[in-house]
């Protein structure tokens, strides 16, 4: 039995570092074994510095199994604790390493979205040559895994579609692309670009870049065809690679579906037209997401007001949303 917790400011006086690593990688490893090794340490060691902090907690941190060590409730804050105070200190590091060698730091950002990809880029190379002495990473994931690292303090920001996923206490957000319209491209020569009107039918019956399962395009182009009763488009590739997509349109005579902010760039590169035809739906905004708990990068903090500020310019953002 651990005994009552102490005050606060003493439970503080007595914490240290090496407690927090030994929790973090206790959590990760859920094996005192698996920790001393990772730690260049005793397995009793370890055992020790647990028994230290559960003490100074007045609480156990972890279930003791056959099939490793879980958790409790208590050992669950711990751990988001440790897990900020570590990335806190990591960018502290970053800081004092950028200052050291005359950078302005670093960003890491991701996307899961497409329809923002044309004009990320373009954000990243303008931030980029106005501040050449930051580093910036763009790195992929699941967005699960992107969530995850927006807790750990890994990931700076996150453009991507609002999603219910991003409900979480310690996760901000803010719009940086309106909702767009929905619109169908097709190749240059392609047929249908010489008809007044097309109707549904007529699109069914062509071969297209069919959006991947799943994705909110296809859904969208689902939805579409339902609502006037005509049978899905089937004939074609299915890709949701943009790259693979505009050399399909450049190929041979394909259809595809994209928000209009992607059409408008394909259409200024002569890679494809926009069809006359109103698929009456539209894509969600696009925000930028971020882990209000941790203190922000300096160079991301300033990323983020580019974009936006870039953004509201371009037209893309209505600015009373924000």
């Amino acid at each position: 039995m651990h005994p009552v917790v102490a005050p606060m400011h003493a439970l503080l006086s007595r914490l240290k570092l090496r407690h927090l690593r030994i929790v973090l990688a206790l959590s990760e490893q859920r094996s005192a074994a698996k920790v001393a090794i990772q730690s260049h340490i005793s397995p009793a060691a370890v055992s020790k510095t647990l028994a230290e902090i559960e003490e100074i907690v007045g609480m156990e941190l972890f279930e003791r199994g056959r099939r490793g060590m879980h958790p409790t409730e208590a050992g669950r804050e711990v751990i988001q604790g440790a897990t900020l105070v570590r990335a806190q200190l990591l960018r502290m590091a970053e800081f004092v390493e950028a200052a050291r060698e005359g950078t302005r730091g670093q960003i890491t950002i991701a996307y899961r979205t497409l329809s923002v990809q044309p004009f990320l880029a373009q954000a990243v190379c303008a931030f980029h040559d106005a501040n050449p002495l930051v580093g910036i990473s763009v790195v992929e994931g699941a967005i699960g895994d992107l969530i995850d690292q927006l807790a750990e303090g890994e990931l700076d920001l996150l453009f991507a579609y609002e999603d219910p996923r991003f409900e979480r206490p310690e996760l901000f957000s803010t719009p940086v692309v309106d909702g767009q319209e929905v619109v169908v491209v097709a190749s240059r020569a392609h047929p249908l670009l010489s008809q007044k009107k097309v109707t549904a039918k007529d699109l069914s019956e062509q071969q297209w870049c069919l959006p991947a399962h799943g994705s909110r395009l296809q859904h969208h182009l689902d939805a579409s065809f339902q609502a006037s009763n005509t049978p899905l488009p089937t004939r074609g590739v299915r890709t949701s690679d943009i790259a693979m997509t505009t050399n399909l349109l450049l190929s041979a005579n394909f259809l595809a579906i994209f928000s209009i902010g992607i059409a408008s760039q394909l259409v200024a590169a002569n890679v494809a037209k926009v069809l006359p035809f109103s698929l009456a739906s539209r894509v969600e905004p696009v925000v930028a997401v971020w882990n209000g708990v941790l203190k922000p990068r300096t160079a991301a903090k300033s990323f983020l007001e580019f974009v936006v500020r870039r953004a509201t310019e371009a037209g893309i953002l209505t600015p009373d949303l924000r």
